[in-house]
C-alpha cells in the first residue's frame, strides 16, 4: 500500500458480484470527503494505478470488479446522504451511495416514490445512474432509471467537480456508462406522487404465450411475469400485477436484509438436495401458492420482498449465468426457440422473468434499444458445459438480438471504443476491457 493512502480509512475485503460470477480481494478505499477523494484520485492518477467505483453491493458480474486480483476499488459507501426532499418540485436531491431501499422507504413519508425502482435491496442510487436499470413500472415516459434524472454533481477523473442540468452535452454520458467518465456524486431525482404507501398486489396464472403478451398490454402501475422454467401446460407462467390502493394501514414489515452465518449454511445444506426433480416441484408447489391471489403490501416491502433476495447464489453451488434478451418483435417465435432449447438440452433455469421495455426518449450512452420486452434467464454454473454447445449466441445472432449490456451489444462495444484512451486508462473494469478487447 502507498505509504500516503495509510492516511484514508482503508481495507483488504475480498468483493464479489451478487451473482458470484466472479470474486476479487481488493483494497478499499473509503473517502470521506470530496477533498479526500480528489487526492486519492490524484495519487492513483500519478502512480498510474488502475481503480474500480463501488457504491452498492450488488454488481452483476465483474462491472463493480477490480481488473486484477488485489486491485483498487473506491467506494463512495459514505457520500449516502439524502440532501433534501421538495414535496412541491417532486423531486429528491441526494449522494450516490445512498440505497435506493433505504430512498424508497424515506419518501413514504411524503407519499412519494421513485421511477424504475430495481429490485437488489443493495443497489445505490450511484449504481442505477450508471447501469441505468429498469424496474417493474416501465413506460413509454420513464422507461429508465435515467429518464427521471435532472441533475448530476460529477468528479472526473483529472480531480474536477462538474454540475450537470439534464439539457447540458455531457449529462447523457454519465447515464448507463458504467462510470468510464467519471463518477457521479450527487443526483437531483424527480419522485412521483402515490395515494398511499401500499399496493394491491393480485396474480394470475397464464397458460399460453398469447396470454403473456395480453398480460403484458395491461395498464397497471407495476408488472412483471414469472415462467415456470419446466414450460408446464397447467402454468406456463404467473402475471404479478400491482396497483396503488386507498389502504392506510400501515403494511410495513421490517426486514435485515444481511443473511447471517447460520442462516447462510442452512441454504448451503439445502444446495445439497437441489436438482431436476426437487427444483420441478419447488415451482409447481410456487405456482400453486400464488394462484389468483390478492395481497396488500406496502410499497417498499413490494419492491424488497424477501430478506432472502440473494438466496439463489446461496443455494446454487457454484454461480449464476444471467441472460437477459432483449426482444422487439415477434414475441412468440423467440419465445419457442429459447424454450425448445431449454428443453433439448434439459436445462435446468433458476428463473425466467418477462418484462415489457420502451426506448428512452433522450439518448443516454446506454438505455434500452427499442419497444419491445425483456427475457431474463438465469442458469446455474452447473449447465456451462451445455450452455457452450447450444451456442445461444448463434440464435441471438440469427434473430438479431442483444443480450442487455453483454459483450455482445455491438451498440454498446462501439461506444467504449470511442472513448478516449487516456480515460480508458484510469478507469476499466473487467468487463469493459473483455468489451474492447472483443
Amino acid at each position: 500500500m502507498h505509504t500516503k493512502l495509510k492516511n484514508f480509512e482503508t481495507q483488504i475485503e475480498k468483493i464479489s458480484s451478487w451473482n458470484l460470477s466472479y470474486s476479487r480481494k481488493a483494497l478499499i478505499i473509503y473517502p470521506n470527503s470530496i477533498k479526500e477523494l480528489q487526492f486519492i484520485i490524484k495519487l492513483l492518477k500519478k502512480e498510474k494505478k488502475n481503480f474500480s467505483i463501488r457504491t452498492g453491493k450488488c454488481g452483476y458480474d465483474s462491472k463493480s470488479m477490480p481488473t486484477n486480483e488485489n486491485g483498487i476499488v473506491i467506494s463512495l459507501i459514505k457520500f449516502n446522504q439524502i440532501i433534501q426532499i421538495n414535496k412541491k418540485k417532486e423531486t429528491i436531491l441526494l449522494q450516490s451511495g445512498a440505497k435506493v431501499s433505504e430512498v424508497v422507504y424515506s419518501l413514504k413519508k411524503f407519499n412519494s416514490t421513485l421511477y424504475s425502482v430495481p429490485g437488489g435491496e443493495h443497489i445505490s442510487i450511484g449504481g442505477a445512474i450508471a447501469a441505468n436499470t429498469i424496474g417493474k413500472d416501465s413506460n413509454k415516459s420513464f422507461s429508465s432509471f435515467g429518464d427521471s434524472i435532472k441533475y448530476l454533481k460529477i468528479i472526473s477523473y483529472n480531480g474536477k467537480i462538474k454540475k450537470l442540468k439534464h439539457n447540458s452535452k455531457e449529462f447523457n454520458n454519465y447515464i448507463g456508462s458504467f462510470g468510464m467518465f467519471g463518477m457521479i456524486l450527487e443526483a437531483e431525482i424527480r419522485t412521483k406522487k402515490i395515494i398511499s404507501n401500499n399496493l394491491l398486489v393480485e396474480t394470475k396464472i397464464l397458460k399460453n404465450i398469447k396470454d403473456i403478451e395480453k398480460e403484458l398490454k395491461k395498464k397497471t402501475e407495476y408488472k412483471y411475469i414469472q415462467v415456470d422454467p419446466f414450460f408446464r401446460k397447467e402454468h406456463l407462467a404467473i402475471a404479478f400485477n400491482a396497483n396503488y390502493i386507498k389502504n392506510f394501514d400501515d403494511n410495513y414489515k421490517n426486514k435485515n436484509f444481511e443473511a447471517n452465518i447460520i442462516e447462510k449454511l442452512f441454504f448451503k445444506f439445502s444446495s445439497i438436495f437441489i436438482n431436476s426433480f426437487t427444483w420441478k416441484i419447488f415451482y409447481k408447489i410456487f405456482f400453486k401458492l400464488n394462484n389468483n391471489k390478492k395481497l396488500c403490501i406496502d410499497i417498499h416491502n413490494f419492491h424488497y420482498s424477501s430478506k432472502y433476495k440473494h438466496m439463489i447464489p446461496l443455494i446454487c453451488r457454484g454461480t449464476i449465468i444471467d441472460n437477459e434478451i432483449l426482444i422487439k418483435k415477434n414475441f412468440k417465435g423467440i419465445f419457442d426457440d429459447i424454450k425448445n432449447l431449454i428443453n433439448k438440452y434439459k436445462l435446468k433455469p433458476i428463473y425466467i422473468i418477462v418484462k415489457k421495455i420502451f426506448r428512452s426518449k433522450k439518448k443516454f450512452f446506454y438505455s434500452f434499444n427499442d419497444n419491445g420486452y425483456a427475457l431474463a434467464i438465469s442458469f446455474s454454473s452447473k449447465d456451462i458445459g451445455k450452455l457452450k454447445r447450444i451456442k445461444l449466441e448463434e440464435l441471438l445472432k440469427k434473430r438479431k438480438l442483444l443480450l442487455n449490456l453483454s459483450k455482445t451489444d455491438s451498440q454498446f462495444v462501439k461506444k467504449v471504443k470511442k472513448i478516449n484512451s487516456k480515460e480508458n486508462k484510469v478507469f476499466m473494469s473487467l468487463y469493459k476491457k473483455m468489451l474492447v478487447n472483443r
